[in-house]
């Protein structure tokens, strides 16, 4: 269903706007929760949910459409000729367009479930680099390294500077660091991205 305003001022809170939701598709369902759709080929794979507030009680914070097949959220707006960069959530993967940046995805489910390596992997392989931003705690971390050791060190960056928020803290993620400090700050963290020593190879 169409997006509602709970939904389009949660995000905007985010710092996220309608266009960048449009882009992605983003809709709602019949009790107001957050659809983020997951295509591949104009086909619709996989669907999240996500209710537009923080969880109530022993609510969940996100949950996904039973018999679907986890593959990575934004493939359809990437274009191989660019740079891939792999975000850990999908508000990361959308403040990451917000700034500009195009050929940006997210996991599908959290750092842990790396399922959609093997389902994405043919259309992986079509991009000569690939750039890991995720989350700089220690769970968003060890993804990042497990994922660098599938997709190939050779191809890929990371990036592993993170500005400080105002209370002297790492920002966590792509979109505290849009909501903090903008679209700029945003982009100049991606540019910092760092290639992955690759063993063996002496300088």
């Amino acid at each position: 269903k169409p997006l509602t305003d709970e939904i389009i001022d949660y995000f905007a809170k985010r710092k996220i706007r309608r266009e960048t939701l449009e882009a992605f598709r983003i809709g709602s369902d019949d009790k107001g929760n957050i659809i983020f759709p997951f295509y591949r080929d104009n086909a619709l794979v996989y669907v999240k949910y996500r209710a537009p507030r923080k969880p109530q009680g022993k609510e969940k914070k996100e949950w996904q459409a039973h018999n679907t097949q986890p593959i990575l959220f934004g493939m359809d707006l990437c274009a191989f000729s660019q740079p891939l960069i792999i975000t850990e959530g999908q508000i990361d993967a959308l403040s990451l367009y917000e700034a500009g940046i195009r050929n940006a995805v997210s996991v599908p489910c959290g750092c842990t479930n790396l399922d959609w390596i093997d389902h994405c992997w043919d259309w992986l392989e079509k991009f000569q680099t690939i750039i890991l931003f995720g989350d700089s705690d220690e769970p968003g971390k060890k993804m990042v390294r497990e994922v660098v050791r599938r997709l190939d060190e050779a191809r890929c960056m990371v990036v592993e500077e993170y500005p400080d928020k105002p209370d002297g803290t790492p920002c966590k993620d792509a979109n505290e660091i849009l909501f903090y400090y903008g679209p700029e700050t945003l982009r100049e963290t991606l540019d910092a991205a760092q290639p992955v020593p690759v063993k063996g190879i002496i300088q």
